[in-house]
């Protein structure tokens, strides 16, 4: 007996090496708030209007609520007033404005902090659900350079989530984890989604994909049992119909539902984040996130390549479709990174489940060796660039307002420094909030609201060109220039240059975002006279500042 007893006493740190303990509960619960906090914690950046589109939105928020309007001209400038356009964000901007009317900037920043975190956690739990724990929390660390890489509050953060409920809810009906019932939400998402967004297109073109697969199933009949419910392609056919319907109900009707597909046909400028991957490349940018796009890229590649040869039984056309278009869209555009890897996520992980779950990977599936190689992979992401994570790129740590961002708007706004005023294209939003409707801007980030010929033959021209600055000054006979000096855009350093260096306007107000100048023999000599900055010390500065 008492052999027998030390021979149990032996085997047992034996029997512990073979069989690690598996993932808990409560270690799950424990790595996945972890997961979820490093995630916020990235996107935790105090809000800076001065380059981002939020004043623009909060503005038209300000509108619908005040005067019911939802604007469908571009009355925000008076260059171009008349020009029609499809206000596809309006309800973006109406929550926005409701959220900083009652909790303040703080808490803007913190519902886009929840709303992030929220869809980060639906496609981690499909991923969880369809592949494995461990798998879910590994991948989630690969993709999660990329997805902290849209830090800013704009409305794409709403696409973001529906995507991922819609997906949630058509994965759960297609493995028959819920009812038809629950797809008669998808409509009604689509209702909301549709005034929130462009990208609602997705929305029909997920349950499109899903349908093609119940179709080719039905013909194939060979429909998995999970989703062999009583027609479901019927089911799916209606929920497509309706989404298509729901996609109307905007306030450019049929306009509206059709406008993603000719958005780009009136853009006159050159935004670099609609450049695609190889223009990027010939280029020569120096786009940091591209190296961790094609990492997840190949990841996602291998994970098919591995169903093909090892595992064919699992192949879905569904997530094959799913895979080509989003890794195409990223291809095609780099602002579409983050809703590729988003899907990147539950799809690799439902591709590798099955090697995942074999015996052999039962050290992987245990709490510590889930730990070792979630720590492994982040350590080995923070090597290929330290500076990606933690340089003064990636802003400070916080919520609410950036300190200081409203003086620029205090100062115009205390002075009553008069127009019409000349700006950048990237500090249009930020006076539109401040200044709307006293005064107009001449131009702002959406290139969609202005003519193409706009940017093309006015607007970009007289950055470069002294002799189309006089005549457009002639014109419009500006008062006062509002630009951010320290923009990535040759031409419009160049243009801070030349004004500095003409006698005809004086520099009043220079900070870390915003430089105004004033015309010296226009209405607005006394403020010259009270605030004028000499010219040599805001070159320098200005220079010290690129």
């Amino acid at each position: 007996m008492a052999k027998k007893r030390s021979a149990r006493r032996q085997a047992a740190p034996v029997a512990a090496a073979v069989a690690p303990r598996p993932v808990g509960a409560l270690f799950q619960v424990c790595l996945t708030v972890a997961l979820l906090a490093v995630y916020a914690s990235f996107l935790a950046h105090p809000v800076d209007l001065t380059t981002s589109d939020l004043g623009r939105y909060l503005k038209n928020g300000e509108l619908f609520f005040q005067r019911g309007l939802i604007a469908d001209t571009n009355l925000f400038a008076y260059t171009t007033p008349d020009h029609p356009f499809v206000n596809h964000s309006w309800g973006s901007g109406a929550i926005y404005f409701i959220v900083e009317r009652t909790l303040g900037f703080a808490g803007l920043s913190l519902f886009f902090l929840s709303v992030s975190v929220t869809t980060l956690w639906i496609f981690f739990r499909l991923a969880v659900r369809y592949g494995s724990f461990a798998l879910g929390a590994v991948l989630t660390v690969i993709v999660m350079p990329i997805l902290i890489t849209r830090s800013e509050i704009r409305p794409e953060m709403f696409s973001y989530l529906m995507s991922g409920l819609f997906l949630h809810l058509l994965w759960d009906y297609r493995q028959g984890q819920r009812g038809a019932r629950w797809l008669m939400i998808l409509p009604l998402l689509q209702i909301v989604w549709v005034n929130l967004h462009i990208y609602f297109f997705l929305g029909m073109f997920l349950v499109g994909v899903f349908l093609l697969q119940s179709l080719i199933d039905l013909a194939a009949r060979s429909a998995p049992r999970a989703s062999s419910q009583r027609q479901p392609w019927k089911v799916l056919a209606a929920v497509a119909v309706a989404t298509v319907a729901a996609s109307c109900i905007n306030p450019a009707g049929l306009r509206g539902a059709v406008y993603p597909l000719f958005i780009f046909q009136g853009y006159g400028f050159p935004v670099i984040e609609n450049y695609s991957v190889p223009a990027i490349l010939q280029a020569g940018f120096q786009f940091l996130p591209l190296t961790f796009f094609l990492v997840i890229l190949g990841l996602l590649c291998l994970s098919w390549l591995y169903v093909i040869i090892k595992d064919r039984s699992s192949f879905s056309v569904s997530n094959f479709v799913l895979t080509l278009f989003f890794a195409a869209l990223a291809w095609w555009s780099i602002r579409n990174f983050v809703i590729f890897a988003f899907f990147a996520l539950p799809l690799t992980a439902v591709n590798f489940h099955s090697m995942v779950r074999a015996q052999s990977s039962r050290w992987l599936n245990s709490s510590c060796g889930t730990v070792a190689i979630v720590s492994g992979v982040a350590v080995l992401l923070l090597l290929i660039n330290p500076a990606f994570f933690f340089a003064g790129g990636r802003g400070a740590f916080g919520i609410g307002l950036k300190e200081g961002n409203l003086a620029a708007l205090e100062f115009l706004r205390s002075e009553r420094l008069q127009g019409p005023i000349f700006n950048t294209f990237d500090v249009g939003s930020y006076l539109t909030y401040g200044l709307y409707p006293r005064e107009r801007v001449y131009v702002d980030n959406r290139p969609e609201a202005y003519p193409a010929t706009f940017f093309t033959e006015d607007y970009l021209p007289l950055l470069v060109n002294e002799e189309k600055w006089r005549s457009h000054l002639a014109a419009h006979k500006f008062n006062s220039i509002v630009i951010n000096p320290n923009g990535h855009s040759a031409a419009a350093e160049n243009f801070v240059i030349q004004r500095m260096l003409d006698p005809d306007w004086a520099a009043v107000f220079f900070d870390k975002e915003i430089l105004i100048l004033a015309r010296r023999f226009g209405p607005n000599q006394p403020v010259i006279a009270k605030y004028e900055l000499p010219r040599e010390a805001v070159l320098q500065k200005a220079e010290g500042g690129k």
